[in-house]
């Protein structure tokens, strides 16, 4: 008779996390159709929101593609502790948070950033320490002694390590870019229901801050 593993004997189921963000991204858009920033037009602060939101964005896609290129293929085979490991246990995580707050930033509303980078926050964080109770049961004291002098999410640069250069995984590197080109995608969008109030075509029911 076979028994089914207990929950840290097994990865976290991934498409939870994926389907959950779906869900957010779907909420955001709606969102963005139904209101807009509390300022119109141009002005100097919604200036400075748009290209430190551009920025935010840029800075998490790089920092997705540093981190897949270390891990590679070998998530869950092989613990890596070094590049933007040795600073975060989920760099991965933590630069999809960057480039959230930046598409929220960009859409010009501070809350509605903060809003969405929180939900996106406990999901991360539900999935991360999921994981990590997954590779602590793998990896055994490896992975615990790792844990004691490495963040679980946000990063402590003081412990970085550059380490031995990498062989990257082509698939590992095709999702990363996917997953990163649909938070891309949303500063375009963003913009587009930016145009259709702008023009009339769409009246927002509420503005926000």
């Amino acid at each position: 008779m076979t028994h089914s593993a207990t929950p840290p004997e097994r990865p976290f189921r991934q498409k939870v996390r994926i389907l959950l963000l779906w869900a957010l991204a779907t909420a955001f858009m709606i969102l963005n159709l139904v209101s807009r920033p509390v300022r119109p037009g141009y002005s100097l602060l919604e200036s400075i929101l748009e290209q430190s939101g551009t920025l935010l964005v840029i800075a998490g896609v790089i920092g997705r593609i540093c981190s897949i290129l270390y891990v590679g293929g070998r998530k869950n085979s092989e613990l890596v502790t070094q590049g933007p490991y040795s600073i975060t246990r989920n760099p991965l995580y933590f630069f999809s948070l960057l480039a959230i707050f930046g598409v929220g930033l960009v859409f010009g509303s501070i809350l509605m950033a903060a809003f969405f980078t929180i939900l996106a926050y406990i999901v991360f964080l539900y999935t991360a320490n999921r994981e990590a109770a997954y590779l602590s049961h793998i990896f055994g004291k490896e992975y615990d002694d790792y844990a004691l002098s490495t963040p679980l999410f946000w990063p402590d640069f003081s412990g970085f390590q550059w380490g031995p250069e990498r062989n990257f995984a082509p698939n590992a590197l095709r999702v990363t870019m996917r997953d990163a080109l649909f938070i891309v995608a949303l500063v375009p969008i963003s913009e587009f229901f930016e145009y259709l109030h702008t023009q009339g075509y769409v009246l927002a029911a509420v503005t926000l801050p």
